[in-house]
């Protein structure tokens, strides 16, 4: 909205009335000018949200401006609770890491409500121990720390995230798609014990 007399965009909005057509009363930050605007509301529309949580998949709906652009990455709040985009629908059947919400068939997400699931494989020369755990998901690991998982002791070497394989430093649990180590003595005094926290054995492919 341009000022009539200046043709700046930057404005004070001094008075707002209607609903789905609001008439504004503008000042202009530049000149002073007041003047009016009429601006039309687009109606929310309902968009199909399908979330995983696991091995879950929970159908949804949200009400959202069809002429928002949503992007995989963003987070929604979907009956109260947060759920990130991990891809697009569109109308021509296509998956798209960004649209308007306007040619949006389904929203494909994951939830980041409660614990995250962080798969864990320990090297045994060879022979392969790989399971899953469930953590908070501000639980941070580090490359070198000695973990105790079962009657398994191991020592953190690298891990996966969604982004890179990391060989130092660390990561929080929410970031991380597998962890790899390799076995250390059993006298080897670990930092934190993950047996209580196995949900699930899983064969390495």
């Amino acid at each position: 909205m341009k000022c009539p007399v200046c043709d700046s965009e930057s404005y004070e909005i001094l008075k707002t009335k209607g609903k789905n057509t609001k008439e504004v009363l503008l000042k202009c930050n530049e000149c002073g000018n007041t003047y009016r605007e009429t601006v039309v509301i687009p109606k929310m529309v309902e968009c199909r949200v399908i979330i995983s949580k696991f091995e879950e998949s929970l159908k949804k709906t949200i009400k959202i401006y069809p002429d928002e652009v949503l992007e995989v990455g963003e987070v929604l709040v979907v009956d109260g609770e947060e759920a990130e985009i991990t891809s697009l629908e569109n109308v021509r059947g296509g998956r798209v890491s960004k649209s308007p919400v306007s040619e949006l068939v389904t929203i494909w997400a994951t939830s980041l409500t409660g614990p995250t699931r962080v798969g864990i494989s320990i090297d045994n020369h060879g022979w392969i121990l790989s399971k899953k755990v469930e953590v908070d998901r501000d639980f941070q690991f580090n490359v070198g720390d000695v973990v105790k998982m079962g009657k398994a002791v191991f020592r953190i070497k690298s891990m996966k995230t969604i982004t890179s394989k990391i060989r130092k430093g660390g990561a929080t649990a929410d970031q991380i798609k597998r962890i790899y180590g390799r076995p250390v003595d059993g006298k080897d005094k670990f930092k934190y014990d993950l047996s209580s926290k196995i949900v699930e054995v899983v064969e390495e492919e």
